[in-house]
């Protein structure tokens, strides 16, 4: 299997399917990817719009095209010389009748042949199923359920779901039916035949007026319908996040590994898919474990990527047979080296001064887990609780321990938790990393005052580590299962949404302190990235990323001229919120023009002001203060839209004052954007290449990261200077990289060193495998009113006899002795690139 040079990321689904992506191969070999990097392909819930929510793994989704459709587009990107990489959802399924096996497990409870595919807890009296809109005795009342059946067997009905009967309950059912129709034994043969599925349906649907007989059946059930909010605390299955409609698969089981991933091996082995991707892979019970079974069991040994969030000072496990991460450290590391430290104080003094408060980052993320364990994931909590318990009473030091002091104790440790997850097993010692995070968290969750006595937190930890027996064990898996979970939940989408300093620094896989990244640091995490993942993937855009790579370069020039950002903002805010006026508050606000300015393009500012009352909507439920998606607060959601729509469509100062003091951020973060392009396509690592981002990519948080591209336009000529200064950008460095393979594939980096001038303004690195020397100068911050000195970089030994010719965009090189800069400065590129070659 052919390593990748570069991917380009398609989300099928929402106009995407197998037909059009084939169609569009001719033009991702020209533009020169050598994947196809696919979101996932298998039978998702009928009209998914992402692929996440899977019910079969044995098939593709009939709405992309099916398995003959399939077929055509693997043969039109061999065609072109692509490969496929595929993105697979081994963690969790949809929930949902359109799942066979979730089908099966309802109709025959734990004696279903899937019973064990699902990660259910099944000593409870009943499977939970968290779908209806009212409690199930509202939902009778309100004739909101109804009998029926289809060609395998009784149902019962909500709206557009239909949950199967279990058939030791037909006769109930059936017996009320009358005369004219089988005994449930003989039922199945029965309905085979014409029409009588559609006439039996119909007296069900009679007799679905009965109350009594309803609740009968109900009762007879292995589940039970209840109000989608018994789901928070109730769930009896391990869910994805706090998403109910998921529920996780037991893929640890080596009978459901098999099962999940047999059309994934025919795929391999018939040499149509060239690498995977594995999707929330800390979701997973054995992530190691997995990995190696998927490693081993994988016919032609493919290149195996996982969607996994690294700390800043976290390492992926070296014990992972993996090329690498999807790439978001790559993010948050080029986002901090585009970030001007120097800015960050004015700019956090300025913040504080808007909102009138000083928030703290840190603090704040704690409340937010405590709110997020105790409140969205009660559920999970409850279960670690009871685990807790069991492995505790066998413990002659941490039995006396009550379920209210173990379940403080499991708060303050998962809250105090540095990363998303640990990794231990219970069959041997804790790896050195993970003792140390042990170590860390043990010490911060003493200090917790909500705690009845620091010692249970010792007790916990103990069990974490060392505790023997099945209890023991599944407190260790299921605490580590939900640390991530709680990780992505109070962070990604409750404190990012609360803690607006700069959003550019909100994004997946970052944290909102520190701001920037110096170039010593920032050359550290290069080094350290090639040397555990060469392959891994670089990304700034994911379909998961908060907003566009260049919407986030925008926001990221914020930092260079914090005090032309804040005397912009009070202008902007006496058009807006005058004294006395139904405005948000000055965070929202502050927010509001950052989201405005990573998004402003000239042209429909109806469009725009519908996508960015979508934007401060969903903000606003996630940050979960004035409204929450489980408690909207609609006076508060109606006053939002209104202020985004007044601003943008209803007086056109505001806009025309908009465009003109946001213009010297636009235009540093374009110079910015073309910065990250190159450092993606030319340091250590594989280019992801997201979906329409050929072009500016000023997208928002999804679905509108998700909205489709028009790829008819991106076959022709760009309409603005800056989309096709990007796109020359990238398709000049994918021909680099294909004609220089060997270099970016294997060549070592080195950060050069700057003279006096300049120094944390700009970077320069090159790259050497063999003779062959590739050179990168770039412009890290704009240069501020006459700052015009080009800055000057010193060659190591080897290169200082090279032979330099730039090769993107024209420009050229001045020598003087052992130091190169670039002619006259940046000018219009703020990238310069030169390739050379040493002497033999």
């Amino acid at each position: 299997m052919r390593p990748p040079r570069a991917t380009y990321r398609l989300q099928f689904r929402q106009g995407m399917d197998f037909a059009r992506a084939a169609g569009l191969a001719p033009y991702l070999a020209r533009l020169g990817v050598s994947h196809l990097y696919a979101s996932p392909l298998f039978q998702a819930v009928p009209g998914s719009t992402h692929g996440y929510d899977v019910t079969d793994h044995g098939r593709f989704d009939d709405e992309l095209g099916g398995l003959e459709g399939f077929l055509r587009l693997s043969a039109a990107l061999k065609a072109e010389g692509l490969g496929l990489i595929l993105d697979i959802v081994p963690n969790h399924m949809a929930a949902s009748p359109h799942n066979p096996w979730w089908r099966d497990l309802l109709r025959h409870g734990r004696d279903s042949a899937y019973a064990g595919h699902f990660d259910i807890d099944w000593s409870a009296p009943k499977l939970l199923l968290p779908k209806l809109g009212q409690p199930f005795g509202s939902a009778l009342d309100a004739g909101e359920l109804a009998l029926g059946c289809d060609a395998e067997g009784l149902l019962l009905r909500y709206y557009e779901h239909a949950f199967p009967l279990t058939p030791s309950s037909w006769p109930l059912a059936l017996e009320a039916a009358g005369e004219g129709f089988p005994a449930a034994e003989s039922l199945p043969a029965w309905l085979i035949e014409p029409d009588n599925a559609g006439r039996l349906d119909s007296r069900l649907a009679a007799l679905s007026k009965d109350r009594a007989l309803l609740e009968r059946l109900h009762a007879a059930q292995p589940w039970r319908l209840a109000h989608w909010r018994a789901g928070r605390d109730g769930l009896t299955y391990r869910r994805f996040f706090e998403i109910s409609d998921l529920v996780g698969v037991r893929v640890e089981d080596e009978r459901v590994f098999d099962d999940v991933h047999r059309l994934l091996f025919e795929l391999l082995r018939d040499g149509h898919v060239d690498g995977v991707r594995v999707d929330h892979v800390d979701g997973l019970a054995d992530p190691a474990g997995y990995l190696r079974r998927l490693k081993d069991s994988a016919p032609g040994a493919p290149p195996i990527w996982v969607e996994k969030i690294l700390a800043p000072d976290e390492a992926l496990p070296s014990d992972w047979p993996v090329a690498g991460t999807t790439g978001y450290e790559f993010a948050r590391s080029v986002g901090g080296l585009l970030t001007d430290q120097e800015g960050a104080a004015a700019l956090t003094a300025a913040y504080h001064d808007v909102i009138g408060a000083q928030p703290e980052p840190q603090a704040m993320l704690t409340e937010a887990k405590v709110e997020i364990l105790t409140h969205n994931l009660a559920a999970e909590l409850a279960v670690l609780v009871r685990h807790a318990g069991r492995a505790a009473a066998g413990d002659p030091q941490a039995g006396d321990w009550g379920p209210d002091t173990l379940r403080r104790a499991l708060v303050a440790l998962a809250c105090a938790m540095p990363v998303y997850r640990t990794y231990l097993d219970g069959s041997t010692a804790p790896s050195d990393a993970d003792d140390a995070i042990l170590t860390r968290v043990e010490g911060d969750a003493k200090l917790s005052a909500d705690l009845d006595d620091p010692a249970a937190v010792a007790d916990l930890v103990r069990l974490l580590r060392f505790g023997q027996g099945e209890d023991a064990q599944r407190l260790r898996l299921r605490f580590q299962q939900t640390t991530g979970a709680l990780m992505a939940k109070a962070m990604e989408d409750t404190l990012f949404y609360r803690y607006g300093r700069l959003l550019s620094a909100n994004e997946v896989g970052a944290e909102p302190e520190p701001l920037g990244l110096d170039a010593e640091a920032f050359d550290r995490a290069v080094q350290a990235r090639a040397a555990r993942q060469p392959d891994g993937l670089n990304a700034t855009a994911t379909h998961d990323t908060k907003r566009g790579e260049d919407a986030r370069m925008r926001i990221a020039a914020i930092a260079d001229r914090p005090a032309a950002w804040s005397e912009a903002v009070r202008d902007w805010d006496a058009l807006l919120a005058p004294a006395g006026s139904d405005a948000p508050g000055p965070e929202t606000r502050w927010c509001f023009y950052q989201a405005l300015l990573g998004a402003w393009a000239p042209g429909d500012r109806v469009a725009l002001a519908a996508r960015l009352s979508a934007y401060m909507l969903k903000a606003a439920r996630e940050a979960k203060r004035e409204t929450s998606w489980t408690r909207t607060n609609e006076a508060y959601e109606r006053q939002l839209t209104g202020f985004v729509e007044r601003a943008l469509t209803a007086d056109d100062r505001f806009a025309a004052r908009f465009a003109e003091l946001a213009a010297p951020f636009i235009a540093a973060g374009a110079r910015k954007s073309l910065v990250q392009l190159a450092l993606k396509l030319t340091l250590p690592g594989i280019p992801d290449i997201y979906q329409g981002t050929e072009w500016a990519d000023l997208s928002l948080v999804d679905p509108d990261n998700r909205r489709p591209v028009d790829f008819a336009a991106r076959s022709a000529e760009p309409d603005g200077p800056f989309d096709g200064m990007k796109a020359s950008l990238l398709q000049h460095l994918l021909a680099m990289r294909r004609d220089r393979s060997a270099l970016f594939a294997l060549g070592r980096c080195q950060r050069l060193e700057q003279t006096a001038a300049g120094q944390g303004r700009y970077l320069g690195y090159g790259r050497q495998h063999e003779r062959a020397v590739l050179l990168v100068l770039c412009e890290l911050r704009t240069p501020l009113g006459n700052q015009t000195a080009a800055p000057a970089f010193v060659l190591p030994g080897p290169w200082r006899s090279l032979a330099l010719r730039t090769v993107f965009p024209d420009a050229r090189l001045d020598r003087t002795g052992d130091s190169i800069s670039p002619h006259g400065g940046f000018g219009r590129s703020p990238v310069i690139v030169a390739l050379g070659e040493t002497e033999l």
